[in-house]
């Protein structure tokens, strides 16, 4: 089996240097971009093709839909680690932002503190413990593309490394050293002898 992970495009959001919310669409930089990744992605055998349901991921799979001409099914469960409401929509550089990302940060090896209604290390680890499960069901030689978020991705990918030995602290200095571009296209392949393997991270020749 073969999955491929992309991140959507730039949103307006990021554009801004803001915090995305759910519903902040492409910007224009975003959509050259993922126009980018479909020529890369146009080559690919795709037999399953999903997308988050927020709308940065679907503006993102209808350009590529469009371009490999293959329908793709919103999967609910790929959305985005959740940040907490306090800081969606919010500046990088705010300060109050700041001192919320450092209580998290102080705090997140605990595994389910939280400091309002964002998603923990336990819930994120739970979700993308579904999806590859997921993944597993299907046939041996299924290809699966999904466009989802940096954060949920970085959660799936250390999965496949980790198992169950992932903890708060490993997941935690993976998503803030290993950097995901937008539109960045992740190669995940398993196989019944080996188990998962990351053949490529964040491709970017695209771009």
């Amino acid at each position: 089996m073969i999955v491929y992970l992309v991140r959507h495009g730039e949103s307006v959001s990021c554009a801004a240097d803001m915090f995305q919310k759910d519903e902040d669409g492409l910007s224009e930089k975003g959509k050259k971009q993922v126009e980018s990744l479909a020529k890369e992605i146009i080559s690919l055998p795709i037999d399953s093709f999903y997308s988050s349901p927020f709308k940065r991921a679907k503006e993102t799979a209808e350009i590529i839909s469009r371009s490999i001409r293959k329908p793709f099914e919103v999967w609910d469960i790929l959305f985005e680690a959740r940040s907490p409401k306090e800081i969606m929509g919010e500046s990088f550089d705010d300060p109050d932002v700041r001192k919320i990302r450092k209580l998290i940060k102080d705090n997140y090896h605990k595994g389910n503190w939280k400091y309002s209604d964002e998603e923990t290390f336990e819930e994120l680890n739970l979700r993308g413990k579904e999806i590859i499960e997921n993944f597993s069901n299907k046939p041996e030689k299924e290809t699966v593309l999904c466009v989802s978020h940096a954060g949920i991705i970085k959660m799936i990918v250390t999965l496949m490394v980790f198992g169950d030995l992932l903890t708060p602290e490993i997941y935690w200095s993976f998503k803030y050293h290993m950097h995901s571009d937008h539109a960045g296209l992740t190669i995940c392949k398993y196989t019944p002898n080996h188990g998962w393997w990351v053949n490529s991270w964040n491709k970017t020749i695209h771009l």
